[in-house]
């Protein structure tokens, strides 16, 4: 009997060895192959993963998810990858491996940094639209960014082999799943930035014995409505920005009427017709510059500490009627294809998700912004010719969850502020809210930026306890820029 026992115990000995093992050496070197992209000081392991693009009925055309893997450098005491999922919607993961396959990098000394290029973005089967992503005038960037005739261009180049209804938010979930598995994974967090926050929620709704801690960016989410207030977030951004000039002794002595000098260039633009003379492939043209897409230009350069500190600048010399400066940052003599961003999968993504709840929101206070609704009136003209079914409303509620999660809002972000992070805490009762004073939406060039880094990977490995918090502070943006050689 006691042999018995004693070799039931050995199988169970083996047994939790082999599971330990699987745990601890990830299937990933199996499926992958190394390469070594220009300019990288180390390897990546990268292949495909091919699933239905149609999930529901799990027939038909397949789609090869592009997956890239750096992997740990201390694999004997390896703890649970990190899944990066990037924003858009139709940014590639993959565009970010760069940061973390540096050979000192903190983050991969204990974790496989894992990319999933999402379906219809990077390498996944990318949903481009040459169309909509190239501006082939300088004029071209004051007029609608979604005309008709690029968008039906668009849906015939795809309409043949693309159904645009499976690249909603819970397909790209579903696909992250069978790649966890694929790889071998038992557990994975997840660091999410902006639209990958809606992904990761519905991902740690939908599987969360797959997930072990999760790091929110700026994060976007189901119930989550910025569409229809983009306008009045980024007058909030705007007006903040304005304060930190105040108070700063450099901006207020250069610009000490700038709110007002930002009025009266809005009226002038809304008022008057503003020709350009620009020299374009060699070409004296003149250009009409029309305000509703510089006030977008302005709330993109919101974004990020880099570039609202060139705001005041810019404005100052367009009081001045100077516009040549503005004319600059919004680089409009650049006519290449911009291929960051998929804008079929954007399109796809905002059109079934986005727009049907911000036409429910939409309220006419969004016109007194300086941005207007222009947002939401651009991506509606789109959305309204775009082939896709809403999404059903099951899917867009607010996720509740128990996972452990840390949110990191920007003071100063125009599209999802910090308001936005509070109202996705609420759901989440193991969270945490970090308010950066200084940052956007973007993580840019503050100072002390090893702050953050050092607070998510401790994050991590459940050692924030550990970490004083009051570092957040002292991120501080760069001084504000006052000459034209130091405007980026």
């Amino acid at each position: 009997m006691k042999a018995i026992t004693l070799g039931i115990y050995l199988i169970f000995l083996i047994t939790c060895f082999s599971c330990y093992e699987q745990k601890q050496d990830p299937k990933f070197f199996d499926h992958l192959s190394y390469y070594q992209p220009e300019g990288f000081k180390d390897s990546l392991l990268v292949g495909t993963l091919p699933v239905y693009e149609n999930r529901d009925t799990q027939n038909g055309k397949k789609i090869n998810l592009f997956v890239a893997v750096t992997p740990a450098i201390e694999r004997d005491s390896l703890m649970e990858p990190i899944f990066i999922i990037d924003g858009g919607p139709g940014v590639a993961a993959s565009n970010q491996s760069y940061f973390y396959t540096e050979i000192e990098q903190s983050y991969r000394k204990y974790h496989d940094i894992v990319y999933v290029d999402a379906r219809g973005t990077g390498k996944s089967n990318p949903l481009h639209c040459p169309e909509i992503q190239t501006r082939s005038t300088p004029q071209e960037y004051f007029e609608n960014p979604y005309p008709k005739e690029e968008i039906e261009s668009c849906i015939l180049r795809h309409q043949d082999t693309v159904d645009f209804n499976f690249y909603k938010s819970k397909y790209i979930v579903e696909d992250l799943e069978d790649v966890r598995q694929w790889l071998g994974y038992e557990k994975v967090n997840l660091m999410a930035i902006s639209f990958g926050g809606k992904v990761s929620l519905m991902y740690m709704d939908r599987y969360p014995n797959s997930i072990n801690r999760v790091v929110l960016h700026a994060p976007d989410a189901p119930q989550i409505d910025y569409v229809s207030k983009r306008g009045r977030y980024s007058q909030r951004s705007l007006d903040e920005l304005f304060i930190l000039c105040a108070n700063d002794s450099l901006c207020s002595t250069n610009y000490p009427n700038i709110k007002n000098e930002f009025n009266v260039v809005m009226q002038r633009f809304k008022e008057s017709k503003i020709v350009q003379n620009i020299k374009w492939n060699g070409i004296d043209q003149e250009i009409e510059l029309r305000w509703p897409p510089i006030a977008e230009k302005i709330s993109k350069m919101l974004y990020s500490d880099d570039q609202y500190i060139q705001i005041p600048y810019l404005v100052h010399q367009a009081y001045l009627e100077n516009y040549e400066p503005l004319l600059e940052v919004m680089n409009i003599t650049d006519t290449e294809t911009d291929f960051f961003f998929a804008d079929g999968l954007w399109l796809s993504n905002i059109c079934a998700e986005d727009l049907p709840v911000a036409d429910k929101n939409y309220d006419k206070s969004e016109k007194e912004s300086f941005l207007s609704d222009y947002v939401y009136t651009t991506r509606k003209y789109a959305c309204d010719r775009w082939p896709v079914e809403p999404a059903d409303s099951s899917e867009l509620m607010a996720v509740v969850s128990d996972i452990p999660t840390l949110l990191i809002s920007g003071h100063f972000d125009p599209t999802l502020p910090p308001e936005t992070g509070k109202e996705i805490v609420k759901h989440l009762s193991n969270s945490e809210h970090i308010i950066v004073p200084y940052m956007s939406h973007m993580l840019s060039n503050l100072s002390n930026i090893q702050c953050y880094d050092s607070y998510v990977l401790a994050y991590f490995e459940s050692t924030s306890d550990h970490v004083n918090t009051e570092c957040f502070k002292e991120m501080r943006p760069q001084p504000f820029k006052t000459t034209a050689n130091n405007v980026n």
